[in-house]
């Protein structure tokens, strides 16, 4: 059981964060704990998802002078709307609303490490529609004398801009569509109040909306591209590593069922002389003993690709593995870094299992074998870079129909 207890000072993801200030960006604690291996790297790859410290860095900056030029761009549009009407003081108590509103969760958002609470978030939406309300009833009161041209919505984009990259994709969609709501409504209200302010507010949604619509569509597509860029340096720990080994989550199994023993341990120690161990004690470690046996025979039942499947995500859902007599263990270390990036290539595209990898033992007369067995291809083209990997990895023939491709590959 100690060769499975580790201790605070012994984990590498903890030696890194302890001896980094406050300020060390999370790549640089991706990159110390790429140095210390699988483990710490997949333990780093969750935090790295409920942490959003690069957010709150360069990112959430400049989100906020986006947002900031666009709430400059209301007031522009404020100022050029503006009326002598009895009710326009309401556009300025909105406008007052959403200034308070956007320093706030700018602040919020630099005071909490990048991460805005989902209160502040919800206070936010609220004080927007607020805001888009009052302004409207600015110009319902006013009569039909002037201009019907509500600015609200163009702030309220503008403090939904300065918060994308500080909550999570869920809440930022559901402030889009509230702004959207309400915008299409305040467009609805003024084309029937105003056939004329057609134009113009759609002009002022469309000032609003499109900025988020558009932030929310890059931040998708970079936590995607940082999440894959860290799969693959967890796979690509594993080129060296040993054999057969534990993964993260085989190794957290172990951790949490060796603190278990340690609890059982330390109760059983403090019975009374004599005393005897109780029947809920006894099954107790039955269990726990039933469970660690599993767990190391799971540990030697994986290879270093079955591992690197399992850590990543989206290997997982897109490629299977068919190795009952444990041959990718006994690759070599550049054998196994073309073998991982031809699985890489080979599925980079693919949304659902797409790749089945059967490694077959050595025959009479032929050596081992590894079958790429690629379907779907008709919905995604072949990446050319894969056959010179093929190549670099051994003699090879390729069978290919109009939905898949085979590809057997004699390993030396």
């Amino acid at each position: 059981m100690s060769a499975v207890r580790r201790g605070a000072g012994d984990d590498p993801v903890a030696r890194a964060v302890a001896t980094s200030s406050p300020g060390t960006g999370t790549l640089a604690q991706l990159i110390a704990a790429y140095h210390d291996g699988p483990v710490a790297i997949g333990r780093l790859r969750t935090r790295i998802r409920q942490d959003r410290n690069l957010s709150a860095g360069y990112l959430g900056l400049g989100f906020a002078l986006l947002g900031a030029l666009v709430f400059v761009r209301g007031l522009a549009s404020l100022g050029w709307s503006w009326s002598d009407g009895p009710a326009r003081w309401l556009s300025l108590v909105a406008w007052a609303v959403l200034a308070v509103a956007f320093a706030g969760v700018v602040l919020t958002g630099r005071r909490r490490g990048g991460v805005l609470p989902a209160r502040v978030a919800a206070l936010l939406e609220v004080a927007g529609l607020f805001a888009v309300i009052a302004d409207l009833l600015a110009f319902l009161a006013g009569g039909s004398g002037a201009p019907f041209y509500p600015t609200a919505v163009i702030g309220f984009g503008a403090c939904l801009l300065a918060c994308l990259p500080l909550q999570s994709l869920r809440r930022s969609v559901i402030g889009a569509v509230v702004l959207a709501a309400s915008g299409c409504a305040t467009v609805a209200i003024g084309w029937i109040a105003d056939p004329a302010s057609l134009s113009a507010g759609i002009t002022g949604l469309l000032l609003g909306l499109t900025p988020v619509v558009a932030g929310i569509t890059m931040i998708h597509a970079a936590d995607r591209y940082l999440g894959r860029r860290i799969e693959q340096a967890v796979t690509e720990s594993l080129i060296t590593a040993p054999a057969v080994g534990l993964g993260v989550t085989a190794a957290s199994e172990l951790r949490r069922l060796d603190g278990d023993a340690e609890r059982l341990l330390a109760e059983v120690a403090a019975l009374q002389p004599g005393q005897h161990i109780d029947a809920a004690t006894a099954a107790r470690a039955e269990q726990l003993s039933d469970e660690l046996r599993q767990a190391l025979v799971t540990d030697h039942e994986q290879t270093w690709l079955q591992i690197a499947l399992t850590e990543s995500e989206h290997l997982r859902r897109t490629v299977r593995v068919i190795d009952p007599a444990l041959l990718a263990a006994r690759l070599e270390p550049e054998q196994r870094g073309n073998l991982l990036a031809l699985t890489w290539l080979c599925v980079a595209h693919a949304a659902a299992p797409a790749l089945d990898l059967t490694f077959l033992p050595a025959g009479e007369h032929t050596a081992p074998t590894v079958v790429f067995s690629l379907v779907g291809t008709h919905r995604r083209g072949i990446d050319p870079a894969v056959w010179p990997l093929f190549a670099r990895l051994g003699r090879h023939t390729v069978d290919l129909a109009a939905d898949r491709a085979l590809v057997m590959v004699e390993l030396p």
